[in-house]
């Protein structure tokens, strides 16, 4: 029996419940109440769905079987799904009728891919017309991709309003050509990107339309996050960052050895009167304990410094607990460049030292690194309000 409620109260006491719902479990047993609460449900419920996951997650997984079942059942669930992430089996596509599933969806926001290493090529095989129809849905705005050794740029042309799009583990090669081509290149807003995708970031900016326009107009770019493992995928975003000249927020992280943060101004340089929010990590694995513990970044920071717009700075540093450790002046650099005149609208940085361990305790460390604002930092300690300092301990 409905409760003698508006039904307009109704759903926002759903809408309200699912919001804190982790698992959906609530809305689950209210959606057992009646087909009016079962009909307001679905849209949380199916909102996003995960197949075939290889994490342990507390919503209980789908496989494809599942998801083929319950779509060919009820349909209209289509309606609701707007977030899916599919880790793809090779089973996958050997499902006459997963295709057809998936066409039956036409109002998805975000979609996640994670490819079978031991799939079929990305340009061949049976479930590339259905990836394609989820692709090039005008509702998508975020698409993440991974473990692709074949991806096609050329693909996402008709991704009208993508605005994020995220890749790990990709390589990139041509193939056909659209005939018909949406008027203007893709906008994105933000732009993260892994390892393994130096040939793919080499490319990104480059890649062109039949009709010789950039397939991606980095114009509207305003945020890009990186994970840097090696020389070559640095030297690759360099030419990527060339394209971009509007960003305000960069998250980048590199593993020191083998990398250190020499050239990021240079990289930056385009962007260096728009950008406002910095997030540079540094993983540090330093044998010899000598090197310097933010990896370059200081002299980089003074070569910005002369012209810039920055707002926020946040300096993360990961440190093992193995080895020795540079606990010495370079840390008061830092300290001595970001009180320099230049700064104009910095009001915000943040260090967080992260000590990676197999074992606890780890005081003896951890307090030695809690000194640093004392001798290391006395200029930035005594701006009130600016500096934010922080060590933290995680076993592996």
């Amino acid at each position: 029996m409905l409760p003698d409620l508006p039904l307009e109260i109704i759903e926002n006491v759903l809408d309200s419940l699912a919001q804190d719902d982790i698992g959906l479990l609530y809305l689950q047993t209210c959606s057992l109440v009646c087909e009016v609460f079962l009909q307001l449900c679905r849209k949380h419920i199916f909102a996003s769905m995960t197949i075939n996951s290889r994490a342990n997650l507390i919503v209980p997984e789908r496989h494809s079987s599942t998801f083929v079942s319950i779509l060919s059942t009820t349909p209209e669930i289509a309606d609701h799904i707007r977030k899916l992430d599919w880790n793809i089996s090779v089973e996958d596509f050997e499902d006459p009728l997963l295709p057809g599933i998936l066409e039956k969806i036409t109002k998805l926001k975000s979609l996640a891919i994670n490819w079978d290493w031991a799939g079929p090529r990305w340009s061949e095989n049976s479930l590339r017309s259905a990836l394609l129809h989820l692709f090039h849905l005008p509702t998508l705005l975020r698409l993440e991709i991974y473990r692709i050794q074949d991806f096609v740029f050329t693909d996402l042309i008709p991704c009208v309003n993508l605005r994020e799009f995220e890749f790990h583990w990709i390589e990139v090669t041509e193939h056909a050509l659209l005939s018909t081509l949406p008027h203007e290149s893709l906008r994105l807003h933000h732009l993260p990107f892994g390892s393994e995708t130096s040939t793919a970031i080499s490319k990104i900016g480059s890649s062109l339309r039949p009709d010789e326009k950039p397939i991606f107009n980095f114009a509207a770019l305003r945020s890009v996050s990186c994970v840097f493992y090696e020389a070559k995928e640095f030297d690759a975003s360099s030419q990527l960052f060339q394209y971009c000249s509007q960003l305000t927020d960069i998250d980048i992280t590199i593993y020191s050895p083998p990398l250190t943060w020499a050239g990021i101004a240079k990289m930056l340089k385009s962007s260096i009167e728009t950008l406002a929010c910095l997030h540079f990590t540094t993983f540090m694995e330093d044998e010899t304990g000598t090197a310097d513990p933010l990896g370059g970044l200081v002299a980089e920071l003074e070569e910005m410094r002369h012209q810039n717009v920055v707002e926020k700075i946040v300096f993360d540093v990961l440190v093992g607990s193995i080895f020795p450790h540079n606990r010495g002046d370079d840390w008061g650099l830092l300290d001595r460049v970001l009180t320099q005149p230049g700064w104009l609208k910095l009001k915000d940085v943040s260090l967080n030292i992260l000590i990676r361990t197999n074992t606890f305790p780890q005081d003896e460390l951890e307090d030695s690194f809690r000194s640093l604002p004392h001798t290391q930092f006395p200029r930035l300690s005594n701006i009130s309000g600016l500096f934010q300092f922080s060590v933290n301990a995680c076993t592996l």
